[in-house]
């Protein structure tokens, strides 16, 4: 199994909450520090990452901690300090073969995929 820290924040009560995305084998599941969140497929986060993603610019190198998937396509966690901003921000880099790497800033990608599988967590047969 291997997993990739896609979100990393301070609650309010002070404790650090952090998110990753684990691969068991094909199968994608969103967790928690302390239980999963449910399962997620490639579609969904190839779903999320072209609805919100921006090309990366030509001479931002990629480095940082990669999640490999099937199909070549990989997700990766890039920490980026532009210009505009006073603090560095974390991003995750989809990358799929043929197509520019677009990047996201990790709490917006995060927030779509907990939204996305609580709600298939919760679906009942009379929501299909």
């Amino acid at each position: 199994m291997s997993r990739l820290l896609i979100d990393e924040r301070i609650r309010a009560d002070g404790a650090h909450a952090r998110t990753w995305l684990e691969l068991d084998g094909s199968a994608l599941r969103l967790c928690d520090d302390t239980a999963a969140i449910g399962p997620i497929s490639v579609a969904a986060l190839d779903a999320v990452m072209v609805r919100y993603g921006k090309p990366l610019e030509a001479d931002i190198v990629l480095d940082g901690p990669t999640l490999e998937l099937s199909g070549d396509r990989r997700l990766r966690r890039l920490h980026f300090h532009a210009i505009v901003d006073a603090e560095g921000r974390d991003y995750l880099v989809w990358e799929r073969p043929g197509t520019d790497a677009l990047a996201v800033i990790a709490t917006m990608v995060t927030a779509a995929l907990q939204h996305l599988a609580l709600r298939l967590a919760h679906r009942t047969p009379s929501d299909s």
